[in-house]
C-alpha cells in the first residue's frame, strides 16, 4: 500500500506534488520527486534513518522532477547515502541531473524496464515500467509494482489505461490502479478526465481505482460518487 507525500495536479499545489512512498525501517521508496516533494519529506521526518532509498521517476515534468536534485544532494551529503534512480530512459534524465549540477557520483541509475530489487528490509520487489499517453515532448511511463506477493498499476501522469493494465485488475493479477484522474474534459487533455475513467473501468471494478493527480475542476463527492476512491494523503 502507497502512502502519498501529495496528491495534487501541477497547478494544484496547495495539496502538493503527487508523490507517494513506501518505507520499512531503513529502507525507503519514493515515487517521483516534485517541486513540493523535499519540503514534505523533511516535515514528515523520511529521512530518519534512512540507509536504502529508492527513487521511481515517471517523467521529467517539474511536478514530477522540481526537488529530485535536492533529495540527491541531501543522500549525498547528509544521510552519506548514494540512492538509486529506476527510469528507462538513461540519456533523458542523465541529461536533466547534468543541467542542474548532480554528478554521476551522487547517485546509481537503473534504466532498465523490468527491475527486480531485493531489500532486505523491504523483501522482494519487481517493477515493470510502461510507456503511457501523455505528451509528445518527453517520454512517460505508469509501472506494475509486484511487492510481498501483491501488484498494484501506479500511472504516472497518462490520459489512458492500457487494455492490458484493465485486463490485470479484472483477472486479478493486480489489486489495485493508481490514475491521474482530473475534471477538466477536452479533446488532446494529456490527463484522464473522470468521464472517461468511467468509460474505460466498469463499475463493478471501480472500488480497486484510487485517484490522484487531482486538479481544483473536480471534488472529491463527484469521484467516490461515481464509485472510485481518492488517495489520502499521509500526515
Amino acid at each position: 500500500m502507497l502512502n502519498f507525500i501529495g496528491i495534487g495536479s501541477a497547478f494544484n499545489t496547495e495539496i502538493g506534488n503527487t508523490s507517494a512512498f513506501i518505507r520499512k525501517d531503513s529502507s525507503l521508496i519514493l515515487i517521483d520527486c516534485g517541486g513540493t516533494v523535499f519540503h514534505r519529506l523533511q516535515e514528515l521526518n523520511l529521512f530518519n534513518r534512512i540507509e536504502n532509498l529508492y527513487i521511481i521517476i515517471t517523467h521529467t515534468h517539474p511536478d514530477h522532477v522540481g526537488s529530485l536534485g535536492e533529495v540527491i544532494f541531501y543522500s549525498y551529503y547528509i544521510l552519506k547515502r548514494i540512492p538509486i534512480i529506476f527510469f528507462p530512459k538513461k540519456e533523458v534524465i542523465e541529461g536533466f541531473l547534468i543541467s542542474i549540477g548532480v554528478s554521476s557520483e551522487m547517485y546509481r541509475l537503473n534504466s532498465f524496464e523490468v527491475i527486480d530489487v531485493n531489500d532486505m528490509e523491504l523483501g522482494k520487489l519487481g517493477i515493470e515500467f510502461l510507456p503511457v499517453s501523455h505528451v509528445d515532448t518527453i517520454p512517460a511511463y505508469g509501472f506494475i509494482m509486484k511487492l510481498n506477493e501483491k501488484s498494484f498499476y501506479y500511472s504516472g501522469d497518462a490520459n489512458n489505461i492500457s487494455s492490458n493494465v484493465i485486463n490485470k485488475i479484472v483477472n486479478g493479477e493486480i489489486y489495485r490502479i493508481y490514475q491521474d484522474t482530473c475534471g477538466l474534459d477536452y479533446e488532446g487533455n494529456n490527463h484522464l478526465s473522470l468521464r472517461k475513467l468511467c468509460s474505460i473501468i466498469p463499475p463493478k471494478f471501480r472500488n480497486k481505482v484510487y485517484c490522484m493527480h487531482i486538479d481544483k475542476h473536480i471534488t472529491e463527492k463527484e469521484i467516490q460518487d461515481n464509485g472510485f476512491n481518492v488517495v489520502e494523503i499521509y500526515k
